[in-house]
């Protein structure tokens, strides 16, 4: 191989490392990260509309103000109703069986802070709950998720 031919591949490289960074990064510009939960008692946060979104993988991060709590759980609850779809009356009814549910290790709340993925489930609604809060001295839990289409 001469030095022109080294220098031909060289360039094919570099742009393939370049367009193969850009589609892995563009679908994170569209992402945003919406506040599904922060409370300090347990119960359902307020229902997001994501439909316009189209997310269908989620990374969601769990936050405790009180690091000497013992045990947090939340879950994520997602329908697939819009208005049109299922009718005004319907929007707000989940399945029993949550997205997720999930319980922060003795070390994320040592930390204050757990993270979790939800894969493949694209909904038009989401909530979190809070389903377990034990311990420490009024804290406060908060519930985050980035959506990615």
């Amino acid at each position: 191989m001469n030095n022109q031919e080294e220098y031909n591949l060289k360039k094919i490289l570099a742009t393939l490392i370049t367009a193969l960074s850009l589609m892995t990064l563009l679908p994170l510009a569209n992402a945003d990260v919406i506040d599904l939960y922060n409370d300090n008692t347990t119960g359902s946060g307020v229902v997001k509309d994501v439909s316009a979104n189209e997310f269908k993988t989620w990374s969601c991060d769990v936050s405790v103000s009180d690091t000497t709590v013992s045990a947090v759980e939340v879950r994520i609850d997602g329908n697939q109703c819009t208005a049109a779809k299922c009718g005004t009356a319907a929007l707000n009814k989940f399945s029993p069986t949550p997205m997720a549910l999930y319980s922060m290790a003795p070390a994320e709340l040592a930390a204050g802070i757990g993270s979790f993925a939800i894969v493949d489930i694209p909904v038009q609604r989401i909530r979190a709950s809070l389903v377990t809060l034990t311990g420490g001295t009024n804290p406060y839990v908060a519930v985050r998720c980035t959506g990615v289409k």
